[in-house]
């Protein structure tokens, strides 16, 4: 960087010009969408209506080209979600896939003429988005070819991918100017993947990995594109023990497979192989065991020598987030999202980018992305509580520094909510993270309360303090509500201890670690104890009617959605696709849940099902008559205990969604219903 931060400041005040969505918004089956410009102006934020706070973000992502003058976006048009790219020398733009019926889900550069795209039903299910179409297709919408269909193989060659590969990862690019990729495909074995070059213009593939040691999930390749790192999961030896997980290495090509490590308990996150330095000796990885959290190291494979911790972080693991510099073959940092996004720069001319660049878009989040080819071009992804994103472009060499587009130009950060990160201690020592969300310009007596439950539960869902894609916590605060988002115990990303300590807890410590997050806010005088209510979905749903059952007097009221209302019912219903798809309820879940003989007490006092006796609180409960996640049959095996018991319940099934709602028509009828049964019940 050749001049001052006066002068990205400069640039920045002319950022009017929008490259984007707008310009795509010419074109004829497009100009119903709205620009910034021609939104309507609410005067409150209880003013903006449902459909708006939850109408898809107008660019939900953004993506260089390999030499960065180009610009890939998922973009809403026809009512789904298709593909439009940006031509920044240009300023023109194109929409290249016209879907009407299925929505781009993901896309990849594969290189500055030609993508990879993959193809989803975003109106179906969310807990499992099935994919339902893999392209490749050039950037002015020309060859465009189906690469996922029936093929017939002779020897180690083919042609497009088989109904059975439902792996296509794409590793890298051929060093060459044929276009062709690297992926990782299950052509030989449904189950584990072996690595390929693929022709995407033709179908054509040939096998690489001929000599491989089996039963391999993840390959690693060097620099020189070697397939060089095998990630392996073992068969199972017991069904009470985590199959166990084996890391492979090999010098070259021609040298033999070498076990450098194995770890017979996953959870405690061993080393986890993430890539090669530029010197093709150096590996980073990501280790955990005998540590809080996992970090990142670098690690020499000639020796098997765990060398430099790189970046660990106080409050979340770090298991990837690398950033290569192509220009200068380096490792320049790290990025990673902890109690907010962050970076931890080794290269002090990118360390100074950001510096620079969190000045002149000040008190937001800003996350830097680089072209694959060329540090010239950065796409800045930029938020924060209130401010519901927006993505800028710096050209490097000419300082020219723009708005590209905003996510969701409708909703005026001026109205929004504040979203902070707090800590909080359960009633047995253990440190919770929590997100919270306060309403806008909020009276200073206590409010109202809603605990947002993620699903899982061994996830992590909540990320920083921008708004991460998700409408719902500020959508709730807009209508006066205070919502806490707690990471409790058995969550994934806080530790391994974090989440093993939620085994075997469902119901127990884990439900307690919610309500300590609630009765936290009661003592700081932000909530009103006789205003609280549960919201959340799957485990989230569970724990909403749990909390009923546990603390009855507590909570005004609890809204369950797809949830699950019984842990025998999880354990036993054949028809769910965890129980078909995998070994999980007869091993892992006894672990991790329970075993509804041996832990048979435990499941009947923890059971929704089984103790509706227990609940006095208003319910909503809403399920998807397709799910397969968490089957209908929790939902109406609940409506009927409730309806013997004599008790109300606002009950509604949306036959045509499953684990998750979609269809817009459902999302902004579910929100409605939300929105009134909370006025119900917290006003």
């Amino acid at each position: 960087m050749n001049r001052s931060i006066h002068s990205l400041i400069l640039l920045l005040s002319w950022v009017g010009f929008t490259i984007g969505p707008i310009a795509l918004a010419q074109t004829s089956e497009s100009r119903s969408t709205p620009t910034p410009s021609s939104q309507p102006t609410y005067a409150r934020a209880s003013d903006i209506p449902v459909e708006v706070f939850f109408r898809p973000p107008q660019n939900a992502r953004m993506e260089l080209s390999p030499d960065g003058r180009k610009l890939a976006a998922l973009l809403p048009r026809n009512g789904r979600i298709n593909l439009g790219i940006l031509d920044l020398a240009k300023r023109t733009s194109v929409l290249i896939t016209n879907f009407r019926n299925v929505d781009v889900n993901e896309f990849q550069w594969l290189s500055n003429s030609r993508l990879y795209l993959t193809t989803a039903d975003f109106r179906e299910a969310t807990g499992n988005l099935y994919l339902l179409g893999r392209y490749a297709v050039n950037i002015d919408g020309t060859e465009l070819r189906n690469l996922w269909r029936p093929t017939q193989r002779a020897g180690g060659t083919g042609t497009g991918v088989s109904g059975n590969a439902t792996e296509f990862n794409v590793l890298a690019l051929a060093p060459d100017a044929s276009g062709d990729v690297i992926v990782e495909m299950n052509e030989r074995n449904s189950a584990y993947v072996d690595v390929y070059r693929y022709n995407t213009l033709t179908g054509e593939y040939r096998l690489l990995t001929f000599d491989t040691p089996g039963n391999v999930i993840r390959w690693v390749l060097d620099r020189d594109l070697v397939p060089r790192i095998v990630v392996r999961m073992e068969e199972r030896t017991d069904p009470a023990k985590q199959r166990a997980i084996t890391t492979w290495h090999r010098a070259s090509a021609k040298d033999p497979w070498e076990l450098i490590a194995r770890e017979e308990d996953r959870e405690s996150r061993g080393i986890s192989p993430i890539g090669f330095d530029y010197d093709n000796k150096t590996l980073y990885v990501s280790r955990g065991r005998a540590h809080p959290r996992a970090a990142i190291y670098k690690f020499d494979v000639a020796n098997r020598k765990l060398g430099e911790k790189l970046v660990e972080h106080p409050l979340i693991d770090i298991r990837s987030g690398l950033v290569f510099s192509s220009t200068k073959k380096a490792l320049v940092g790290i990025q990673f999202s902890a109690d907010y996004p962050g970076a931890a720069w080794f290269d002090e001319e990118f360390a100074r980018l950001q510096l620079q660049i969190d000045k002149a878009l000040p008190d937001r989040f800003n996350t830097l992305s680089f072209a694959r080819d060329s540090d010239r071009f950065v796409l800045i992804d930029s938020e924060s509580g209130s401010f519901a994103g927006a993505y800028y472009l710096l050209d490097r060499e000419t300082q020219r520094f723009e708005r590209v587009a905003q996510k969701r130009p409708w909703l005026p950060a001026a109205l929004m909510g504040e979203r902070k990160f707090l800590q909080y201690t359960a009633r047995d020592g253990r440190r919770i993270p929590a997100w919270l969300t306060l309403p806008k310009d909020r009276p200073q007596t206590p409010l109202p309360l809603i605990v947002h439950i993620h699903g899982g539960p061994w996830v992590r869902v909540y990320h920083g303090g921008g708004w991460d894609g998700d409408p719902i916590a500020q959508f709730f605060a807009s209508r006066g509500y205070a919502v806490l988002e707690p990471e409790p115990r058995g969550s994934t990303g806080f530790g391994h201890a974090h989440a093993y300590a939620g085994y075997k807890q469902l119901g127990l410590t884990m439900q307690d670690d919610i309500t300590d997050g609630a009765l936290h806010l009661v003592e700081q005088g932000i909530i009103d104890k006789s205003k609280m209510c549960l919201f959340g979905a799957s485990y989230g749903g569970y724990a909403t009617l749990q909390g009923l059952v546990k603390d009855p007097s507590l909570w005004r009221c609890g809204n369950a959605y797809v949830a699950v209302t019984d842990l025998e019912l999880w354990q036993t219903i054949r028809h769910s696709d965890t129980a078909r798809r995998s070994d999980f309820l007869e091993t892992d879940f006894k672990r991790m849940v329970g075993d509804k003989d041996a832990d048979r007490e435990q499941f009947t006092r923890t059971s929704p099902l089984k103790n509706v006796d227990k609940i006095v609180a208003p319910i909503m409960l809403t399920m998807g008559g397709a799910d397969q996640r968490v089957p209908l049959k929790h939902g109406s095996a609940f409506h009927d205990a409730m309806t013997k018991a004599g008790k109300s319940l606002d009950y509604k099934v949306y036959a045509d969604e499953a684990h998750g709602f979609n269809k817009p028509e459902n999302v902004f009828d579910f929100y409605r219903r939300s929105e009134a049964f909370f006025a119900k019940h917290l006003q």
